[in-house]
């Protein structure tokens, strides 16, 4: 008469079925790393878009004010009645000390920093950014419009309404 041991039967994952799930956890953590990327570089371009708008806001303040826009330094910076440049990260305010807006937005993220043109006479405006997201539908394809004398690219532009720009970024 034979016995059956329950300890001769051994129970466990092959090292096939094992490997596979190791392969398809990796899949599924490479395309979600991949995703979260892209939606955080989407992310920060909503909040450029946004910077830039509120910049445009205050420039149209001031344009309320003055009659003219504020010149622009040969570096892409806004000059007030004064003639002082205003950093970016800085306060944009008038000689009479009258604050347009608290604090100019600065790029942190890139090494690309905004970048402020105005026509010659002194009507209209352009903002200009490198977005991270060269696939948005906003960004000009191959990043040519041009500002200051800092050489830079920028891929985006926000200008003041009925005026348009080549893409040099030239007031057209």
């Amino acid at each position: 008469m034979k016995i059956k041991s329950p300890a001769c039967r051994q129970t466990g994952f092959t090292l096939v079925e094992l490997l596979v799930v190791i392969t398809i956890i990796s899949i599924l953590t490479i395309v979600t790393v991949s995703q979260f990327q892209t939606a955080k570089k989407k992310a920060n371009d909503v909040a450029r878009k946004g910077d830039l708008d509120a910049v445009a806001k205050a420039l149209q303040m001031y344009y309320a004010d003055y009659g003219e826009m504020p010149a622009a330094s040969v570096d892409g910076k806004i000059m007030v009645v004064d003639g002082s440049p205003i950093a970016w990260g800085a306060e944009f305010k008038d000689s009479s000390g009258y604050s347009y807006m608290k604090t100019l937005p600065i790029e942190n993220k890139l090494t690309t920093p905004y970048c402020y043109k105005v026509s010659t006479d002194g009507k209209a405006y352009a903002l200009f950014a490198m977005l991270e997201n060269t696939q948005d539908s906003q960004c000009l394809t191959g990043a040519t419009y041009r500002c200051g004398n800092n050489n830079k690219q920028y891929c985006f532009a926000y200008f003041s309404p009925n005026t348009s720009l080549d893409t040099n970024g030239d007031f057209k």
